[in-house]
């Protein structure tokens, strides 16, 4: 449902406010690496994330990205919409320009409850909470590396 760029910009987030809670401020270069993901598109994404608010940067020997405002502030709504934008929330699952609870499509109300669900959950869940989820050790926004099976 989630667009590649608002993923990776959810893992970015979550990385920069795990590294704000230790006084770090990674650069775009650590942030990919860490999280095995693009550099350049790592970049892109940052830069519009800083533009939009969402996270801060500073250059210089002390520079990097960092969260101007507490992680507990920041919805992962906010972060979608300024992204991909709600249009997900609301579209046809058809494909319908005209889908609504009055000129539903076969598939109106199975996707509507699972939209208004998912919609609730981005409301409420922040990046705080997925920062607590991490720390608990019960999370993880990094991959995990391939264990060679052990034959019988």
């Amino acid at each position: 449902m989630l667009s590649k760029t608002t993923e990776y910009a959810l893992r970015a987030i979550v990385y920069i406010a795990l590294g704000d809670a230790a006084g770090n401020r990674p650069g775009v270069k650590e942030i990919a690496q860490e999280l095995e993901l693009p550099v350049h598109f790592m970049g892109k994404i940052l830069q519009d994330l800083v533009r939009k608010g969402i996270i801060a940067s500073a250059k210089g020997p002390r520079g990097g990205f960092f969260l101007h405002r507490p992680a507990s502030e920041i919805s992962i709504l906010e972060v979608v919409r300024e992204i991909d934008g709600l249009a997900a929330f609301t579209k046809c699952g058809m494909g319908l320009n005209q889908c609504s609870d009055i000129h539903p499509c076969p598939l109106h109300n199975d996707i509507k409850a699972y939209r208004d669900r998912l919609l609730k959950v981005y409301s409420v869940k922040t990046i705080q909470d997925l920062v607590t989820g991490i720390n608990s050790g019960k999370y993880f926004i990094k991959n995990v590396a391939d264990k060679p099976s052990e034959e019988m």
